[in-house]
């Protein structure tokens, strides 16, 4: 009974650490792609994830949710700071620090800009 036990928490973490990977990757790829598109440059080419918490899901069930923090630049020289929120696989949430700003020079909000 303990071996199945042993075999059934290394399946779990070995499923939870698959998962994390992968929302690391998908974390990473969408703060790329809101530098490009924000014309900042993402800092250190990281994400750093802050925290992991379960949340439940609107039909039943439960879902991980990651929060994960970036850094940013627009001329090098000073560092600003935004987050992305992921829950499952799916990005719900980002908030630039202040300055980051689309190229027309406002401040993206709404849901097109993937700004919640």
């Amino acid at each position: 009974m303990q071996e199945l036990i042993l075999i059934g928490l290394s399946l779990a973490v070995g499923a939870f650490w698959w998962d994390t990977t992968r929302s690391n990757e998908i974390a990473l790829r969408y703060c790329y792609r809101l530098c490009e598109r924000a014309r900042v440059q993402l800092l250190d080419a990281t994400v750093s994830r802050q925290r992991v918490w379960l949340r439940r899901k609107p039909g039943g069930g439960i879902q991980l949710c990651r929060l994960y923090s970036f850094e940013y630049s627009r001329d090098s020289l000073s560092r600003r700071f935004g987050y992305i929120v992921l829950i499952g696989r799916e990005v719900v949430e980002t908030r630039p620090g202040p300055h980051f700003e689309n190229d027309t020079g406002d401040h993206e909000t709404g849901a097109d800009s993937g700004f919640h």
